[in-house]
């Protein structure tokens, strides 16, 4: 459990559990978000450095957590609005954006728009993509059906003994 992991102290060098360290409701309530993220948490770790200033200063627990609940609600509800339109994402989608967002390395964030705009993208070129798979799947279909000339027949044929 992350409660029982060990810290060292930079001052002393003594290691005390997590859990003796006196933690304010909002820490415990960001690992608890953070594990709804599963694998893709190091991504999404990684997304909330683009909401650093130029100073390098931490950010504070409850913007981590107001950055984190809002990416899953745009997860939850498979889609965000932008200015007054609602686009419909697949969550994986955003996540590909979170994660192309989060290679960029930019600073300075002060809300979602751009990730917003990359999965955008990233959804269409996805959609468009399994369009071309299922296109292709159709055609080979198809190809397979030319190559038998007594195919035609034997359909009639299955059609008559059902029918």
């Amino acid at each position: 459990m992350i409660l029982e992991t060990k810290v060292r102290c930079p001052k002393c060098g003594i290691e005390s559990p997590l859990k003796s360290f006196e933690l304010t409701e909002e820490i415990m309530e960001v690992s608890r978000l953070g594990a709804k993220f599963g694998k893709n948490w190091p991504w999404i770790e990684e997304y909330l450095y683009c909401f650093r200033s130029e100073g390098q200063k931490p950010l504070r627990p409850s913007r981590v957590k107001i950055i984190l609940t809002e990416i899953l609600s745009f997860i939850d509800q498979k889609g965000f609005n932008i200015g007054r339109q609602w686009y419909t994402i697949r969550p994986d989608a955003i996540f590909a954006a979170v994660r192309n967002v989060a290679q960029t390395n930019k600073t300075g964030f002060k809300n979602h728009n751009y990730l917003k705009k990359v999965a955008i993208d990233l959804n269409l070129k996805m959609i468009q993509r399994e369009e071309g798979e299922v296109q292709k799947k159709e055609r080979e279909l198809m190809n397979r059906g030319n190559r038998d000339p007594e195919g035609p027949e034997r359909i009639r044929e299955i059609i008559g003994k059902i029918g």
